[in-house]
């Protein structure tokens, strides 16, 4: 689904006491584990004050931030270009993965905070954002984004549920080769959405 680490300062305090008055050290297998710190999206790339990118079932639109023009970063592309083009955006990658048994065949990835960029045979195929930070730099032309409810989708778009999904609360918006597909995070109107995708995916149904 990591990008740059927050730092934190840890404090340590002792007590000044007899050595008769101080406990025993906790043994160290009952400490309750500590949760890494969660990293900040970047989004420092070179071009990220003057393009924004929307998300498209076609692959990734750059948008001038000035003018409003779009270019397509279609699918199929090489994955260099792929690649140096979300980079002038959302900066250094954060890590790549390949996964050999992806239901689709095996597939490439490189992942720049929240957006995760798939690959096969070299050419991109495909867009995954997670719910994680820096998932609130990406929408769709209508305004749909990680984060938006159910019932504010629908006021732009027309959500079609995929029923029996292994996905869970699973929909898709758009037809054809402009469908851009998605996960609410439970069901009812006031589920936000989980997850965006198109393209080819690593999903197993």
């Amino acid at each position: 689904m990591r990008r740059f680490t927050t730092l934190t300062m840890m404090v340590l305090l002792a007590a000044c006491k007899p050595a008769a008055d101080k406990a025993p050290a906790p043994d160290s297998s009952d400490a309750d584990p500590v949760a890494p710190p969660v990293p900040e999206a970047k989004n420092d790339g070179p071009g990220a004050a003057t393009t924004a990118v929307s998300l498209d079932g076609e692959g990734l639109r750059f948008v001038d931030r000035t003018s409003g023009k779009t270019s397509l970063l279609a699918f199929g592309v090489p994955r260099a270009q792929a690649e140096a083009a979300l980079a002038n955006v959302a900066g250094k990658e954060d890590d790549r993965s390949t996964n050999e048994e992806c239901g689709a065949g095996p597939m490439e990835f490189t992942r720049y905070d929240a957006m995760t960029l798939n690959f096969q045979d070299g050419k991109f195929t495909g867009w995954f954002l997670g719910n994680e930070p820096g998932a609130d730099a990406y929408s769709t032309t209508s305004g749909i984004a990680v984060g938006t409810t159910r019932a504010k989708a629908k006021e732009s778009v027309t959500i079609v549920d995929i029923e029996d999904s292994t996905l869970g609360e699973e929909f898709s918006i758009g037809t054809g080769d402009k469908q851009i597909g998605g996960m609410f995070a439970a069901p009812g109107d006031a589920a936000p959405i989980d997850a965006l995708f198109a393209g080819v995916n690593c999903f197993f149904r």
